[in-house]
């Protein structure tokens, strides 16, 4: 089993993705798989997205990490982010705005 660590959370980019206190770049995986949220107006994959949507997994991923939250790492993706789950009082997060219907697993995520 990994080891779970404690989040200190630095900020939220989006539904799937956030910063670390000490600036480490995280992307968000479930226990079911990779997690993708809709994207944020702005970003380059945007393309005819739903700003309201990305809004609110982004909004919902800050309220659930306003709680004690631990990661469980298992390695990078070819951005350089972390790839970890996250778990708030033993629910796994990205499980969690999966079934809010605030985000989707991806088998044929980047």
């Amino acid at each position: 089993m990994l080891e779970a660590l404690a989040l200190c959370l630095g900020s939220v980019h989006d539904g799937d993705s956030l910063r670390l206190c000490d600036g480490t770049r995280v992307r968000l995986v479930a226990l079911s798989g990779p997690v993708d949220a809709p994207e944020l107006p702005g970003s380059p994959r945007c393309n005819r997205c739903d700003p309201r949507a990305g809004y609110a997994a982004r909004d919902r991923l800050r309220v659930i990490l306003s709680q004690p939250a631990k990661l469980h790492c298992t390695g990078s993706d070819k951005y350089g982010r972390r790839l970890c789950r996250v778990t708030v009082n033993g629910r796994d997060v990205g499980d969690q705005l999966v079934a809010e219907g605030l985000a989707v697993i991806r088998s044929d995520w980047r």
